[in-house]
């Protein structure tokens, strides 16, 4: 008889093993947003940011503006990669009312993964970002079907939870909604 291996559930503590980390955006990194936009990671943005055809002053320029008109937080992931420390990921986020005292959680606008970003970077920079940023303010995720089974995965760690179905974000799509469990 073939014994089989059965996998029983996520572990926190080897998922964060590896070195990741996660800081406010800064200037410094546009040039790896840049890199991203070219390979038409950031077209999840939509608008200017769904086409790579902006040369790198426009582009900068328009990010900018998005950023600083669109979004309250905007953080950049960093992952061990084959060259090292590097950005693999972008998220975006903003307050569930427009005075953040009053805000109760922070809703994630998006999150941009680069091209280069493997699978494992993408589960382990996740599950390193929302295991810290809990402590600081709650999160609340709607995630289309496409992107579901990424966020379960996550609660599997035990940090996020499903908290229901939304069909008002997505047209003709039922989406998923996540938030961050207290720490």
């Amino acid at each position: 008889m073939k014994h089989e291996r059965s996998f029983t559930g996520w572990r926190l503590k080897k998922t964060l093993a590896r070195t990741q980390d996660f800081r406010p955006l800064e200037r410094d990194d546009l040039r790896y947003i840049w890199a991203a936009y070219k390979k038409g990671s950031l077209a999840s943005m939509g608008g200017v940011f769904a086409s790579p055809d902006m040369d790198s002053v426009d582009f900068s320029t328009a990010f900018e503006a998005e950023i600083t008109t669109v979004y309250h937080a905007a953080w950049i992931l960093m992952a061990d990669t084959k060259r090292g420390i590097m950005p693999v990921g972008l998220v975006l986020g903003f307050y569930s009312h427009p005075n953040p005292r009053f805000a109760p959680f922070m809703i994630i606008g998006d999150m941009i993964w680069f091209p280069w970003a493997s699978k494992r970077n993408k589960v382990e920079s996740a599950v390193n970002f929302f295991n810290r940023i809990r402590h600081e303010i709650k999160m609340v995720e709607y995630a289309n079907e496409k992107a579901k089974k990424f966020f379960e995965m996550i609660c599997q760690h035990g940090i996020m939870r499903r908290i229901g179905t939304s069909f008002n974000v997505y047209p003709n799509e039922p989406t998923a909604v996540f938030e961050t469990r207290a720490p």
